[in-house]
């Protein structure tokens, strides 16, 4: 590949942003599964969240502390340096102090990553464990009436999306007004302790007002077993056997791994999730690598900053959508999907397992209900329409993208050279953001097929196997960006993104058909 002088900048830029990306889903998935199950097999939903809170916020308090101490005062003076005949220029700082700060840079890295892991715990345990609990037995406290399903995932996602938008708009702000990031550091460490026994009193509230929730779960070990018998190792009589120890451990893990796969794809609901799931390899998101291709083809930060406005208001507007189209689809006459009956598998013949879907004797009751089936069959028919409108509102964008790719200026010296290309640059605006509607409301429809059609004792597994099968898809997402480094060849990306969410599309719609056709509709 020919780079000239001008592109070494941007390609610098383009090849650093996804090491941090490739780290952290590397570790997903490695250990999603493993959280998954550790959820699905702790006896207390406290004491699970509870923990995954303490370890969430332990980790952030570390990694501001570390950013305290990385950002003083002689990061903005003029750095101190020595000339000697025989070596040249060299630093003259202290040198513990340089390789102190090179060592905690590395250590908020690995502090990031365990952010990740703890928030993906925290997910698990709320979304597939504490929700699908408290809607099947509603909650005692106070005599209040229960959301639906629909209703309590649109809601706890808007307010999710709100702290999202809102919290770094108020430190960013915190932090221009006092002209101190080190300052912001400090009130994010702050904030976490302020912060952290009220999230655990609201915890403790909610869970003893449900009675669902104080009852210990009912945990399946039985698939833990044939693990455990497939990945004996009968060696240990060798001599080595510290090695054989670690090779069991290895090997044991390997083998629990296979069966949270043959678990996942043993659900009747894998290809909708697999479906959304594959929307991570996707470039085309107001993401770091599309705003620094953006950003080296012209377009000016104010210009990127409305447009993640606007994809966030369009984000924000599906979880009002969602619980209205749950209800509008599931109430037609001809409903696309209806839960298994017992006995039945589903209609795909390279499935390992037969479907794991069965309903629960706590929550049976709730499951049989008209409602929840018709919810269900609204759920399932509005994916297929989310993930469909995600790549309609998607295909503009290529054309647009090859265009900049092709016939823009290679280095842009002004940040409004985007004015000369206005209609180019509005399509992708427009394209991109609306492709947020589709897409945040299919990934609501397959969190809620999941907590429907997923057995209890294996949801969380289950969840665990699917962030680690979407990290898989968002390493793609950077290595592609790696392989197709340059500004120019960012089209190859995005057309293959395009290619992706119409493979994921095309999945969906064929599970779709295949319910239809077991239910002979």
């Amino acid at each position: 590949m020919d780079v000239s002088i001008d592109e070494l900048p941007a390609l610098c830029i383009l090849l650093t942003v996804p090491i941090s990306g490739i780290t952290t889903n590397l570790a997903i998935i490695v250990f999603a599964s493993s959280l998954g199950r550790w959820v699905d097999h702790a006896p207390s939903r406290l004491r699970t969240l509870l923990t995954t809170v303490s370890v969430n916020r332990v980790v952030v308090i570390a990694a501001c502390v570390c950013w305290a101490i990385v950002i003083t005062k002689d990061v903005q003076e003029e750095i101190p340096t020595s000339t000697d005949a025989a070596i040249g220029t060299t630093d003259a700082r202290p040198l513990k102090l340089h390789q102190w700060k090179d060592a905690i840079f590395l250590l908020i890295l690995a502090l990031g990553i365990l952010e990740r892991l703890s928030r993906v715990a925290n997910l698990i345990s709320i979304e597939r464990d504490w929700v699908p609990s408290m809607v099947a037995a509603g909650t005692t406290y106070k005599q209040q009436a229960p959301y639906d399903l629909s209703r309590l995932n649109a809601v706890m996602s808007r307010i999710d999306l709100i702290c999202k938008l809102g919290s770094p708009i108020a430190i960013s702000a915190f932090m221009s007004a006092t002209n101190s990031p080190r300052l912001g550091a400090v009130l994010l460490i702050g904030l976490n302790f302020l912060t952290w026994p009220f999230e655990y009193w609201t915890a403790r509230l909610v869970w003893q007002g449900n009675e669902q929730l104080r009852q210990e779960k009912v945990v399946d070990g039985s698939g833990v077993k044939e693990c455990a018998i497939s990945g004996r190792n009968d060696g240990a009589g060798f001599t080595l056997h510290n090695l054989l120890d670690a090779l069991k451990a290895t090997s044991g893990w390997v083998v629990q791994y296979g069966c949270s796969l043959q678990q996942y794809f043993g659900t009747e609901v894998w290809m909708p999730s697999l479906a959304m799931s594959s929307l991570h390899f996707s470039v085309l998101t107001f993401s770091s690598t599309l705003i620094v291709f953006l950003v080296n083809s012209g377009f000016s930060m104010t210009l990127i900053t409305w447009a993640e406005v606007l994809s966030a208001a369009f984000e924000l507007s599906s979880t009002f959508l969602f619980p209205w189209a749950v209800r509008l689809l599931g109430n037609s006459e001809r409903t696309a999907y209806q839960p298994l009956s017992d006995g039945e598998t589903t209609s795909t013949p390279t499935t390992p397992l037969p479907s794991t879907f069965s309903v629960h004797e706590a929550i049976q009751t709730h499951d049989s209900n008209p409602t929840s089936q018709s919810q269900t069959a609204g759920v399932s028919r509005l994916g297929l329409l989310s993930i469909t409108l995600t790549l309609l509102t998607l295909i503009p964008s290529v054309p647009a993208i090859w265009r900049i790719s092709t016939a823009w200026p290679t280095t842009p010296n002004s940040p409004t050279a985007w004015q000369t290309h206005t209609a180019t640059a509005l399509l992708i605006i427009i394209s991109v953001s609306a492709s947020r509607l589709g897409r945040f409301t299919g990934s609501l429809c397959a969190q809620q097929l999941a907590q429907s059609c997923v057995g209890p004792a294996s949801r969380s597994t289950f969840a665990g196997t699917e962030a680690s099968l979407a990290s898989t898809f968002g390493l793609a997402h950077y290595a592609a960006t790696v392989v197709w480094s340059s500004r120019e060849e960012f089209r190859w990306v995005a057309l293959s993104s395009v290619l992706v969410v119409a493979g994921g599309a095309g999945l969906y719609a064929f599970w779709l058909m295949g319910r239809r056709r077991v239910l002979g509709r």
